[in-house]
């Protein structure tokens, strides 16, 4: 199986050189492969003898106009031709659509290789960068496929490992568990258990505020004075500012995440949940900011891989079930109910139920119905 691991690494000032160096040739390549293959199609379409224009890496660093691309590892910019060709297949098969130029100011910064790549300890060595010093030891055990080397808008540097290694299941255990995700509390166990939801963006939301406040005065600034923002040293300060206060953010949120997931695949063999369509439900602006904010689709995508890592079993309950409305005592449905209404009495049996772990039961009920 293969497996990510990702890891702050810290490079030296002639390292951070070459990293950018490469990102620019990266983001380069690709922008001119994307017009090559752009024009030879509207030049065949007019002229169906048209001779296609397949100028090549190895023939751009020939010629003295673009001889700069000498001076970084030939096999990243490969790997550009080799990720066009594979967006273009895509181009109907996804929900990207077609391959869009990737800008200096917004694209990600980012390449991958495997050239040359050795792992020793906490450092690690690639082709024209050298050994590069890592946060920590590398996770995994095994072949070396390749790595990402990724730059964040905070300005710190990553390492991504994509190692092919064994896959050692977890013993099969008794355990199964309902989950019925929510707002108010993140999810709701069948087992009666509540996690709260964190709410981490609307933690740090005053601040953010204040700081982007500060970010649009200075941009204000730089346009009264006809200035490049390249060369205003206070905006970029404060657009680092910005920019590490959603990195927090992020990572709370991704630690939060992998923790519960974790703990969640450790302790249940069977895992039942409820498959909500998240970008339909987005579209409630009312709830939209608290909905973005507390990441199921993440959460469930961990769930998905680490279900599969640990031999695990996880079941999407169709999202039209009312898991709400039905009596998990005697299975009788009382019908819609609206949201503010977190506690009612069934018609049937007068069992009291809680609104969310009647849910989770329900859910799990369910789920474990489609595997009898």
């Amino acid at each position: 199986m293969k497996k990510a691991h990702r890891i702050r690494i810290y490079p030296n000032v002639r390292q951070q050189i070459q990293f950018q160096k490469t990102f620019g040739c990266v983001r380069f390549y690709w922008n001119f492969l994307l017009d090559q293959r752009i024009t030879n199609y509207k030049m065949k379409k007019e002229n169906a003898d048209y001779q296609e224009d397949k100028t090549t890496y190895a023939s751009l660093k020939k010629t003295d106009e673009y001889s700069w691309l000498k001076e970084v590892e030939a096999q990243p910019l490969s790997q550009v031709a080799m990720d066009l060709n594979k967006a273009y297949k895509n181009t109907f098969k996804s929900s990207f659509g077609f391959p869009k130029f990737k800008s200096k100011k917004y694209s990600k910064k980012s390449y991958r290789t495997a050239m040359g790549m050795k792992v020793n300890n906490n450092y690690f060595y690639v082709s024209k960068v050298g050994w590069v010093k890592m946060a920590e030891t590398l996770r995994f055990n095994g072949k070396l496929m390749n790595v990402t080397i990724s730059q964040a808008k905070s300005g710190k540097y990553f390492a991504t490992f994509l190692v092919d290694t064994e896959n050692f299941q977890k013993k099969p255990i008794d355990n199964t568990i309902g989950l019925d995700l929510g707002l108010t509390h993140f999810c709701i166990a069948s087992t009666g258990e509540k996690i709260d939801n964190k709410k981490f963006y609307r933690s740090l939301e005053k601040r953010l505020i204040i700081e982007q406040r500060k970010l649009s005065k200075r941009l204000e600034v730089a346009k009264k004075h006809n200035r490049k923002l390249d060369e205003c040293k206070n905006y970029q300060k404060q657009k680092l500012k910005v920019a590490r206060i959603h990195e927090k953010i992020s990572n709370q949120r991704n630690n939060f995440l992998h923790q519960l997931s974790s703990k969640l695949t450790d302790e249940n063999q069977i895992i039942c949940i409820e498959d909500l369509n998240v970008k339909g439900m987005v579209k409630n602006h009312k709830l939209a900011k608290s909905i973005s904010d507390v990441s199921w689709s993440e959460f469930v995508r961990q769930l998905t891989y680490k279900c599969e890592w640990k031999g695990r079993t996880l079941i999407k309950v169709d999202r039209f079930f009312p898991s709400s409305q039905i009596c998990s005592s005697c299975g009788h449905n009382d019908g819609k109910k609206e949201l503010d209404v977190r506690e009612w009495v069934c018609s049937q049996c007068g069992r009291v139920h809680d609104r969310d772990i009647n849910a989770s039961i329900n859910i799990k009920t369910e789920g474990l119905s489609g595997i009898a």
